[in-house]
């Protein structure tokens, strides 16, 4: 463990790289390569709450590339982040080297505490000895993210309009919404040689999706782009948008 191998880049967060371990043999539209993948990594980011604690942490991140771990504290009383990192091991996944990471460190500070030392002491010198002027406190404040909802019906009816997510959350998403509506029914139109049950279901999903516009549902949450990000306010992990 070690300051001197910052992870300067973010997880590979692109939809086609499972969020947990970074693999790129993803299926369309998932987010993990595996329902054990998500539980593994789930377990020990749980797991780490136990560091945080003792580390008085008010937001910590976790990130991995091919060589590194890392995982960033910022103390509730502390204007400065603490970055942890362990080196990757060949054939494991982040979450084992994560795990490595955190027992590593509970053992650090335990000897610190046997040697006669406070438990805030011990903590205090694990955080020091971790310091990183270079990476700012706000960068691992989540942001609240705001994204709109759809049902399965209206999932579909995007997907036959060719509706982008984010032209449906800036304004003007209405016409957006017609915009494409119009461009695909000039090519479908059965007046034009088009199919008419194409047609027909164009028709629907611009419907449906002018009945979602006049009256929006959406979620929002506290994350952070390229990282898993923890809030102490809710004792949570959050994965990456």
């Amino acid at each position: 463990m070690s300051k001197d191998n910052p992870i300067h880049s973010r997880i590979i967060t692109s939809r086609r790289k499972c969020l947990a371990c970074g693999t790129d043999n993803m299926k369309a539209g998932r987010r993990y390569c595996s329902k054990e993948c998500r539980q593994q990594m789930l377990w020990v980011l749980s797991l780490s709450k136990g560091l945080l604690r003792i580390c008085n942490a008010r937001y910590a991140a976790f990130s991995f590339n091919q060589s590194h771990v890392a995982l960033d504290i910022l103390p509730i009383w502390a204007q400065e982040i603490s970055r942890f990192t362990y080196s990757r091991t060949s054939g494991k996944k982040p979450a084992e080297d994560l795990k490595s990471l955190i027992l590593q460190s509970g053992e650090e500070w335990y000897h610190i505490v046997n040697n006669n030392k406070s438990k805030s002491y011990a903590s205090l010198l694990l955080l020091t000895k971790n310091h990183n002027k270079g990476i700012t406190p706000d960068s691992i404040k989540p942001n609240k993210s705001v994204r709109p909802r759809f049902s399965e019906c209206e999932r579909k009816s995007m997907k036959l309009l060719q509706l982008k997510l984010e032209e449906l959350v800036s304004d003007g998403h209405v016409s957006r919404i017609r915009s494409a509506y119009k461009r695909l029914a000039k090519i479908h139109h059965p007046d034009v040689g088009g199919d008419t049950e194409k047609f027909q279901k164009l028709n629907e999903a611009h419907q449906q999706m002018l009945l979602w516009a006049e009256n929006p549902l959406f979620t929002s949450r506290k994350a952070l782009i390229g990282y898993w990000s923890y809030d102490a306010s809710t004792s949570r992990w959050a994965p990456p948008l």
